[in-house]
């Protein structure tokens, strides 16, 4: 509109004052743009970023036990006690699989899950390691796989490694007591035993309206694209431990902030007519503040 203005008064101006004034305007925008970027890559946990940017760069190498022994120039003797160590656990891994989890182990290789975990989770020479994916009874903190094998847990859910698998169990079989007769799979009405649960919330939240997920992971993707739809906005400020909550990584838009500071918070001024939405953790002021972002503040 400044622009047509403009050249509507174009018989009052030369022409090089209408083009300085041109580029004058476009040189604002430019600055203003170069501005936002600058607060957005100081307020930024910016690993993720430069990672996503080098990866293609990353050629993949699978490394042997010998490599990895090798990988410091440790001296020979060294790398011998290494690959005998590895060896050794190796031996003791497998000796304490019985027969019937031997079978068992070797059936779920087929289940592409659990080898997209270990990939993800434990280098090559490691995965072999990797502890059974299979158990038939939990008590307490343990597990017990088909050759009755005890085994300590310290890989599961943040709620189980606090109260113990039987605490679940036990609430789980008074909630399956409580909806018998009505059973598991009705789709459409509710139990009563919901209305227990919608009232604590509402009095908890203090909201009028609350939504049933099966996860957090799931409530927190659905709050985010409940954002988006209703402000017709995309992007979305996740800061710190938040942007590891549900799944904002997959959904794209996310931008994720190294700490709730006034980097971040020049940040969300700037762009605020672009977001959605900001994530933030509810232990948030549990973080430790600094630079290092999530990994650091854990």
């Amino acid at each position: 509109g400044l622009l047509s203005a403009m050249l509507g008064y174009g018989r009052y101006f030369s022409l090089d004052v209408l083009i300085l004034s041109v580029v004058a305007l476009l040189a604002i925008q430019l600055i203003e743009k170069a501005r936002v970027m600058w607060l957005t890559l100081r307020a930024a946990w910016t690993p993720p970023l430069v990672a996503r940017l080098l990866t293609p760069a990353v050629a993949w190498h699978k490394c042997t036990d010998a490599e990895l022994c090798a990988v410091d120039g440790a001296p020979p003797e060294v790398q011998a006690r290494r690959r005998a160590g590895l060896a050794a656990l190796a031996r003791r891994a497998a000796s304490l699989e019985g027969p019937r989890s031997r079978e068992l182990s070797e059936l779920l290789r087929h289940l592409a899950d659990g080898r997209f975990t270990d990939n993800r989770l434990l280098p090559q020479s490691l995965r072999r390691l990797s502890a059974a994916r299979h158990a038939v009874e939990s008590d307490g903190p343990y597990l017990v796989d088909a050759d009755g094998r005890r085994t300590l847990d310290c890989s599961g859910s943040d709620g189980a490694n606090v109260h113990g698998y039987n605490f679940y169990k036990a609430c789980v079989a008074e909630g399956n007591d409580r909806i018998a007769k009505l059973g598991p799979n009705v789709l459409g009405p509710l139990h009563p035993a919901a209305a227990d649960v919608l009232r604590f919330l509402r009095e908890l939240s203090g909201l009028d309206e609350v939504s049933f997920h099966s996860s957090g992971a799931e409530a927190v993707t659905a709050a985010v694209q409940l954002c988006r739809f209703n402000t017709r906005r995309r992007l979305v400020l996740a800061f710190d431990a938040a942007a590891d909550r549900g799944s904002l990584s997959e959904l794209g838009g996310v931008l994720r902030c190294s700490s709730l500071d006034a980097a971040a918070l020049r940040l969300l001024a700037a762009r605020a007519a672009e977001v959605a939405c900001v994530v933030v953790d509810p232990l948030q002021a549990l973080e430790r503040r600094g630079g290092g972002g999530a990994a650091e503040g854990r």
